[in-house]
């Protein structure tokens, strides 16, 4: 009798667990053209997008956190400026267990060229180009082709004293890059903050000033041909920002002045909400018209 108790009890539990991930539906996501400023100093060029947005720790992702819900991209193409490049391997490379100092990353040719400070037995300065590439799990190569240090090449005298970048370059764990021989490996979906961006990453490449991640096919053309040009759009499920919570969401973020990407704030877009306006439709979902937030900054006194 204790055994069946037991045993109903257990499958009771089970039974609760598996509504709660059950609740913990996706809502999808389409953006367009979009700059998407994920802190003060990081921004992504949103081409195009098609994917999801998944709740972490809640049953609904809650627009006001960007920690409530990670971005699940399935198809799209996303690029990172050289001024985010920057904060980016600023944020990572540096702390207190890391020895690279002064880090500076530029773009020439298709290549990166990055220069600072190795603190080994001796502070090393170097310069150093590299080309980017995918690897078959989804994270970012920068593989070391020439590597310069006092003005001279290091490749030959690494090689000849068997030393390669794990020897040189220490990094704390947990960051999203780590080396391997010669070479970096980056997560994207670690070294980029919150919201988490994840999917499958298939290619990167340097373009003019940027480095461009594509994921999937790359490819959302005509997914939603009704949609504005620069637009971030949810659709389906349930969605949360302010006091409210849309239930078979049908919400559409339009930028008021398309001859530009949309501007647009993960941590003060509510400032660009009531700066815009809004549109019930006869469906009942919600076109919000907003300005660029650039804009709005260069508005302020």
């Amino acid at each position: 009798m204790r055994k069946c108790c037991v045993v109903l009890l257990l499958a009771a539990l089970a039974g609760g667990c598996a509504r709660v991930e059950a609740s913990r539906q996706s809502v999808e996501v389409d953006m367009a053209n979009v700059d998407l400023h994920v802190t003060g100093d990081i921004t992504l060029r949103v081409s195009n997008l098609r994917g999801h947005f998944t709740a972490v720790d809640r049953t609904v992702p809650y627009l006001d956190d960007k920690r409530s819900y990670a971005v699940f991209v399935d198809e799209g193409q996303v690029a990172i400026d050289l001024a985010s490049l920057n904060a980016l391997m600023a944020r990572s490379m540096g702390g207190g267990k890391s020895n690279v100092k002064n880090l500076h990353v530029t773009i020439k040719d298709g290549t990166l060229r990055q220069q600072g400070v190795i603190d080994a037995a001796i502070d090393v300065p170097f310069k150093a180009t590299s080309v980017v590439s995918a690897t078959p799990d989804g994270r970012i190569r920068v593989s070391t082709t020439s590597m310069r240090g006092f003005g001279l090449p290091l490749r030959p005298v690494m090689g000849l004293f068997k030393i390669t970048m794990d020897d040189l370059v220490k990094v704390k764990p947990g960051r999203g890059i780590e080396t391997n021989g010669n070479d970096l490996i980056v997560d994207p979906a670690i070294v980029i903050p919150a919201p988490a961006i994840r999917g499958r990453l298939t290619g990167v490449r340097i373009e003019a000033d940027r480095m461009v991640q594509t994921f999937g096919t790359g490819q959302t053309t005509g997914s939603q041909p009704s949609l504005s040009p620069n637009h971030i759009y949810w659709r389906g499920s349930q969605l949360s920002f302010g006091k409210l919570t849309m239930t078979d969401t049908d919400l559409e973020l339009v930028d008021t002045d398309p001859k530009d990407p949309f501007d647009f704030s993960v941590d003060n877009w509510n400032a660009q909400l009531v700066a815009g306006y809004s549109k019930t439709l006869p469906n009942r979902g919600l076109r919000a018209y907003m300005p660029d937030y650039n804009d709005l900054k260069s508005k302020r006194p």
